[in-house]
């Protein structure tokens, strides 16, 4: 029945089911037509449907992020390490949501998965502080290549071993692949010429250790930190290992 007064109980049915509710849904369970809940809810300033609690679609926030291919494969593993993704229902369609506070709590505890390479700054509005240093970490990082390998880049690694002149280190910082890819592709395509050994491990100097904390507190992975200091990927993960070891610093979910 239509033109009757809102009670308290009304209101509040309205407010707490708005947005986790499909409206059609809402409407019968008021006793109300759409039309009625719809001026009521915007009387209450409820906000749109899907922006209610400051939500947004997982396809809202993959463009933002600027993920274009294998965003199922990418969800559910980012829901298996814990994305508080809800369903939400709009009339009677369902569309998977979060909330951007929720978003923020979990990406900091996640960042390494999430490349902030194409996610363009304040895409989601105001963004907490640690999100530049990720961005600035991922986009220095975006410079080692990681698709497949070209006939040019083959012919690059093969000329250069052939100079006798370069370890892995100066190898990854020279072609912008990571020291293990280099390895993987000596191996696959069966080179003969190697690179030259790392001078033997040396003593870690306070400088090079605060460098290691700083960068990985910033995101930062080894590829970008050997760039810092003169240490290969394999000595600075094994020095961050024992970092975390040590409780020097803490290992990024």
């Amino acid at each position: 029945m239509e033109g009757r007064a809102w009670t308290n109980e009304d209101v509040n049915y309205l407010q707490e089911n708005w947005g986790e509710k499909s409206i059609t849904t809402i409407s019968k369970n008021l006793n109300r037509n759409i039309s009625a809940v719809m001026n009521k809810k915007s009387r209450l300033r409820l906000g749109a449907f899907l922006e209610s609690g400051e939500h947004l679609t997982v396809n809202q926030l993959f463009k933002a992020i600027g993920r274009k291919g294998g965003i199922s494969y990418t969800l559910e593993r980012w829901i298996n390490k814990g994305l508080p993704v809800k369903t939400k229902k709009v009339m009677n369609n369902s569309f998977r949501v979060i909330s951007l506070n929720s978003f923020w709590k979990w990406a900091v505890k996640y960042r390494m998965h999430i490349n902030f390479y194409k996610f363009k700054e304040n895409a989601l509005g105001k963004e907490p502080a640690w999100v530049k240093e990720q961005r600035r970490a991922d986009i220095e990082f975006a410079k080692y290549k990681t698709g497949p390998w070209t006939k040019e880049e083959d012919a690059n690694l093969k000329g250069l071993l052939k100079l006798y002149r370069y370890t892995y280190r100066e190898l990854s910082i020279r072609i912008h692949r990571t020291e293990g890819a280099i390895k993987h592709r000596i191996n696959d395509l069966e080179i003969k010429e190697w690179p030259l050994r790392q001078p033997p491990h040396s003593k870690w100097s306070e400088m090079e250790i605060d460098t290691v904390i700083k960068m990985y507190n910033q995101g930062y992975r080894s590829a970008v930190i050997k760039e810092y200091i003169n240490k290969s990927e394999q000595a600075i993960n094994g020095k961050i290992e024992r970092l975390i070891t040590e409780g020097a610093i803490t290992k990024w979910l």
